[in-house]
């Protein structure tokens, strides 16, 4: 029992430690450079019948379509969209504009809610995300791709 004493007490100090600041009067050391990330703004899943009337209204917002494009061949995409895959977009992420309204999708959401978080980290803002498949059951239109084959 007296041999668990020293090893919890271990274990706490580690915890501690790394928390204590160098400075003698207790102010941050900012002598680094290093700057706290600013708070990123959380992306929000797209409402159809919202997004439909802001297209249809001439809003201007940049549509990315994640999916791979046999995917756009054979599930259609929403008129204006501009092709990404997601395997692709980190490295393309400057050809997104940051001055607009962004919004991103896939089959269902799930790549799109993951490209979303990749760019409110790298400053974009009101950035929404979905599937096309919500799209289509809500009976809007999608374009046919040709395919590049």
């Amino acid at each position: 029992m007296t041999c668990r004493f020293p090893v919890a007490l271990l274990f706490a100090l580690m915890l501690v430690l790394p928390g204590c600041s160098s400075q003698a009067d207790g102010e941050p050391d900012n002598t680094s450079g290093h700057q706290e990330p600013a708070e990123v703004a959380e992306a929000k899943r797209f409402d159809p019948a919202d997004l439909k009337s802001r297209l249809d209204g001439g809003e201007n917002v940049y549509l990315l379509d994640v999916r791979r494009p046999d995917e756009l061949v054979e599930h259609g995409a929403i008129e204006g969209y501009v092709n990404i895959p997601i395997d692709e977009l980190e490295g393309r992420i400057s050809e997104i504009p940051k001055d607009g309204k962004v919004v991103i999708y896939c089959m269902r959401g799930g790549r799109a809610g993951r490209g979303a978080e990749l760019l409110t980290k790298n400053g974009h803002s009101g950035v929404e995300f979905g599937g096309i498949t919500e799209w289509k059951e809500a009976g809007y239109p999608v374009v046919q791709p040709q395919s590049s084959e």
